[in-house]
């Protein structure tokens, strides 16, 4: 704690992921949580197209941490910034890190961080893998005013996910059977159904598989060979309310009434508390 009796922040930028412009909406957010004592943004200070950054960093009392590009092609910005995480963790003294970046690959970091029994904050872009955004206690968007929804940009991958994920849901359900899995080439089927125009580069992946994984409530069923051939819904996931977003319950209002009253019914029996849903006809 600090001599306040604050909790204590560590706050990490990642500069290559985090617009300069973006470090004021970062401190405030960050500031709610406690007392900012470590402050860091993490790059390789050579390249010009961070060097707004030096600037920003004076006026907010932050350190820059060096991270040089060995590689064409290639920068340690994520490495250094991971490194640093874990020291300041087996350090002690710290109650709540802010990690600032819209890159999935922290998502193992913050979920370490989390299992320390510490709060983890997140702060990106529309753009960030819904894993991480689940790995956080909470995860502020850029530009997103407190307790509201941020827009998503129509041509990035993640908005037709959003848009779209009343209908991942129903594929799985029909193609399971009211069973907790189901073969990735039915749920492939059924999509197909709901959506004759379904293309999976839309959501940037490769495969349904890769998609499933990324919803992050799912998770693959591999064979030895470690062919996945089989998808579950995680039985950890958390209730209903939180995985469907009221947008998505409008969606699903507009389903047909055999399809919508289907739907209730399945996920009453995948959760036995209940989903809280509040239908509207907005």
């Amino acid at each position: 704690m600090t001599p306040k009796n604050e909790p204590a922040v560590a706050v990490l930028i990642d500069g290559d992921n985090v617009s300069h412009e973006r470090i004021g909406e970062i401190v405030r957010f960050a500031e709610q949580y406690g007392a900012l004592v470590i402050r860091r943004i993490y790059g390789d200070w050579t390249r010009r197209t961070l060097a707004k950054w030096k600037e920003e960093a004076k006026v907010y009392s932050f350190r820059l941490v060096e991270a040089p590009c060995y590689t064409a092609g290639k920068n340690t910005t994520d490495m250094a910034l991971v490194i640093d995480a874990m020291d300041i963790l087996h350090g002690g003294g710290i109650d709540c890190f802010c990690i600032a970046a819209s890159d999935g690959d922290y998502t193992m970091l913050a979920q370490r961080i989390r299992e320390a029994g510490l709060t983890v904050l997140g702060y990106g872009e529309g753009k960030t893998p819904e894993a991480l955004v689940a790995s956080c206690r909470e995860f502020r968007y850029a530009g997103q005013q407190q307790g509201v929804e941020p827009e998503l940009s129509p041509n990035m991958p993640e908005h037709f996910i959003r848009r779209d994920m009343p209908l991942f849901e129903k594929a799985f359900e029909t193609a399971a059977a009211g069973k907790d899995e189901a073969p990735l080439s039915q749920v492939g089927t059924t999509l197909k159904k709901l959506m004759p125009k379904y293309r999976i580069k839309r959501y940037g992946c490769k495969t349904l598989g890769e998609l499933y994984e990324r919803l992050d409530r799912y998770e693959l069923v591999k064979t030895e060979k470690g062919v996945a051939g089989m998808v579950r819904r995680k039985k950890n996931w958390k209730d209903c309310k939180d995985a469907i977003s009221e947008k998505d319950r409008r969606k699903l209002f507009r389903l047909s009434f055999l399809d919508y009253h289907s739907y209730l019914f399945v996920h009453f029996i995948t959760f036995p508390s209940g989903p809280n849903l509040q239908w509207s006809h907005k």
